[in-house]
């Protein structure tokens, strides 16, 4: 009873041997064609990557930006692959062979451009480089800046300290214009506070303070308009008169934390003598605002030649915490004023009559009346503000606000509509602004201004990887200086000049600092960013030709070496322009419907057998042939590839199947599909193009395991078991993206947010 099942078992181990020969054998034999389709699989889908960024410059997404992330555009694919298939095999049936063949050749034709032009520029188009920007000029100015005006003026400083006596401080204040260069300057005598001052600009004056003096000078000649005291006498008597030492200075009634800013407007500039002509409003340490009215001609009597100023109303705003600085406070119009801080910014109304605060037994200040606020947050300090003209147009400006960690926030300024609160302006966020986290923090400055005189103004933004200049409404870096300035730099041109201004510390203990003024000139023919493609008459007509004459080869002498040129170059075009179109997720789905889709063509409709016949039939290159001798000659094909009803045949949607022709052995040949290679190629390309770190290895993790469903593919052929292409190879590939995304990526590289 053992001898005959061993003789079975023997048998059994020496017939699988015998197939496993056999199939080794096979694979051995038909390896030259089976190495040259996989060097041209490989080619293909190389080519399609060189391609990808002359197409993503150019734009040539067939559903744009939006579209790769909707599936519908994927069912309109398939659609059309559906669509294409019956065309030709209805035209087929009523022996319109011709119809066939020449509307390929034209679609074939515009396939094969997407190619040849596009590698002719890539070719013979040399790239723009751009020349970097420098500064060339140098200037430092023993002055700190104080404020900057919204014409582009600057208010600065010079601190002068007497070691000896406090009461010999003094400082130097100056107005410079843009360019630097002086319109007036003088110095006053500090004492009792400090000779260091804050400057708000008004519609009336520059108003500044040193905690203890409020002066308003004339904004065109500098002149003194008016002084006035935020001290008071030790007594606290509002008549006495200070005797002008440190010991007889005492704080101001409702005037608690200290003059940090001031204000002076003129409400009633054409009244009598004696008349109230206005008020001084100014921010204290406690963070409130509070109003003084003042009076024309009537000195005050704590001190000779000082205006008299009294208490009308206190209002609280929000924690700034203008005492540990200021990045910009001015009256923004008539009715508000703008304080900003790197706690936050706010702009308040300017009201005249405050509720009693001791009203009802509520000793609480009443919040004065924002038209805006906004807070930085603990963690994201402001470090730059200004407000801009919108690059969008419609006369409107931006609160522009940067950070320490690289964001910027853009608010809409609308000066027209009233808020809820009754107040003029509305402050809302601006939608249009997609810059918010584009940026390396800190920002270190904001502004716009017209560098091109096209179009407006430009928005430009340093930041700590250089200075970027946004153009258009799109708002595309067309300039970018790799140049780091200083945290709250002032950022100006003047036609293609361009200004930097920095602040620099010369010494901290004294507190003496410079302005370092660096200029340089930029070159619109040599300076500007390249975006896009470079267009060249030259390499499209050189593009155009090779299309042309590889078209009339093909209708000439269709052999297989022809064939397989266009097919490549066919098949490259094809890659990049779908691989651009989708992001991967999408193209995935789309290589599984194709690959079901392929299956039941082939296995149970088999509409798929007569579509390759009717194609090898024409010699169009939609397939690749891989001869297996140098005797084979495509012109002598007229076998159909359908195989026996006992075999099974491999194939794919509009492509041939991937099969061996059993003639004599030196004309034996291998055909492929473009389809087979085309639908791996798309996952490829598309991983490269849409992942922005690590794209590459992902896609090459693809190539590879498309590569490896081909071989297994192959196997199946030369064992005489042929199957339908695409799901070994759109398998394999779909793996090798998984794997490689997993490996490379992370879940980044499957997260698209598909929409339908």
């Amino acid at each position: 009873m053992g001898e005959p099942a061993s003789e079975d078992h023997m048998k059994r181990v020496e017939r699988e041997l015998a197939k496993e020969d056999s199939l080794l054998a096979n694979m051995l034999e038909q390896a030259p064609g089976m190495l040259g389709m996989a060097f041209m699989f490989v080619i293909t889908i190389g080519l399609g990557v060189w391609l990808q960024p002359w197409f993503n410059a150019a734009g040539l997404q067939a559903f744009g930006e939006s579209g790769a992330t909707q599936a519908r555009w994927i069912m309109l694919e398939l659609v059309a692959i559906f669509a294409f298939t019956f065309v030709i095999l209805w035209l087929a049936k009523r022996h319109l062979q011709h119809i066939i063949k020449y509307g390929l050749l034209f679609v074939l034709f515009l396939a094969l451009c997407y190619t040849t032009v596009p590698g002719a520029h890539i070719l013979l188009v040399p790239e723009i480089e751009t020349e970097a920007f420098e500064f060339t000029d140098a200037d430092v100015i023993d002055e700190e800046i104080v404020s900057l005006n919204s014409d582009g003026t600057i208010i600065t400083q010079i601190v002068k300290w007497d070691d000896f006596a406090v009461e010999n401080h003094t400082f130097v204040i100056s107005k410079r214009s843009a360019n630097t260069s002086l319109e007036w300057q003088f110095e006053l005598d500090a004492f009792p506070g400090d000779p260091m001052i804050t400057v708000m600009e008004g519609e009336y004056a520059y108003t500044a303070t040193n905690g203890k003096w409020i002066w308003s000078f004339d904004k065109e000649n500098g002149d003194i308009l008016s002084q006035y005291a935020c001290f008071a006498t030790a007594d606290g008597n509002e008549s006495s008169v200070w005797n002008g030492s440190m010991e007889d200075i005492g704080p101001i009634t409702n005037l608690e934390g200290g003059c940090l800013t001031a204000l002076e407007v003129i409400e009633h500039p054409n009244a009598d003598f004696g008349q109230k002509k206005g008020a001084l409003y100014i921010t204290t340490g406690g963070n409130e605002l509070v109003r003084l009215n003042t009076f024309n001609g009537s000195d005050s009597p704590i001190y000779q030649n000082i205006s008299l100023a009294r208490f009308q109303a206190k209002w609280s705003f929000p924690q700034l915490q203008l005492n540990e600085g200021h990045l910009q406070v001015k009256q923004y119009d008539e009715n508000s004023i703008l304080l900003v801080s790197r706690e936050g910014a706010a702009m308040i109304l300017l009201e005249e009559f405050g509720t009693d605060p001791f009203s009802g037994g509520d000793m609480r200040v009443n919040p004065c009346e924002l038209e805006w606020h906004y807070d930085s947050g603990d963690k994201n300090k402001i470090t730059a503000f200004n407000i801009v003209a919108s690059p969008w147009g419609n006369d409107e400006l931006l609160a522009m606000v940067g950070h320490e960690t690289g964001l910027i926030k853009a608010f809409i300024i609308d000066d027209d509509a009233d808020d809820e609160d009754g107040g003029d302006g509305i402050f809302e966020e601006e939608k249009k602004w997609k810059g918010d986290n584009s940026f390396k923090g800190p920002i270190n400055a904001i502004n716009s201004f017209d560098l091109d005189n096209e179009s407006g103004n430009e928005l430009w933004i340093a930041d700590a990887d250089g200075i970027h200049g946004l153009f258009y409404s799109s708002l595309i870096e067309y300039a970018t200086f790799d140049i780091v300035v200083d945290e709250e730099s002032h950022l100006s041109a003047e036609g293609l000049n361009i200004q930097v201004i920095n602040t620099g510390v010369i010494d901290e203990i004294m507190m003496e600092y410079s302005m370092q003024i660096q200029n340089g000139e930029f070159d619109p023919d040599t300076m500007y960013n390249s975006y896009g493609i470079q267009w060249s008459d030259t390499a499209f007509l050189t593009g155009l030709i090779v299309a042309v004459i590889l078209m009339a080869a093909l209708i000439i002498r269709p052999e297989w070496y022809v064939v397989n040129t266009v097919g490549v170059l066919v098949g490259a075009g094809v890659i990049v322009m779908l691989g651009v179109t989708f992001v991967p997720t999408l193209i995935v789905i789309f290589m599984i419907l194709a690959a079901v889709y392929d299956a039941w063509a082939v296995y149970r409709s088999k509409h798929m057998l007569d579509l390759a016949d009717t194609m090898i039939g024409l010699n169009l290159p939609i397939l690749l042939v891989a001869p297996q001798g140098s005797g084979y000659s495509m012109l002598d094909e007229k076998d159909s590839i359908r195989p026996p009803e006992s075999a099974q045949t491999n194939g794919d949607t509009a492509n041939a199947p991937t099969t061996i022709k059993k003639r004599k052995k030196p004309q034996e040949a291998m055909f492929m599909g473009l389809g087979d290679v085309i639908f791996p190629g798309m996952l490829v390309v598309s991983c490269v193009d849409a992942i922005p770190t690590g794209g590459l290895a992902v896609g090459i993790s693809a190539l590879i395991g498309g590569l490896v469903g081909y071989f297994v593919l192959m196997g199946y052929v030369a064992s005489g078991r042929p199957q339908a292409g695409l799901p070994l190879l759109n398998g394999g590939a779909i793996l090798g993206y998984i794997i490689g995304g997993l490996i490379f990526v992370g879940s980044a590289a499957f997260s698209f947010g598909i929409s339908f």
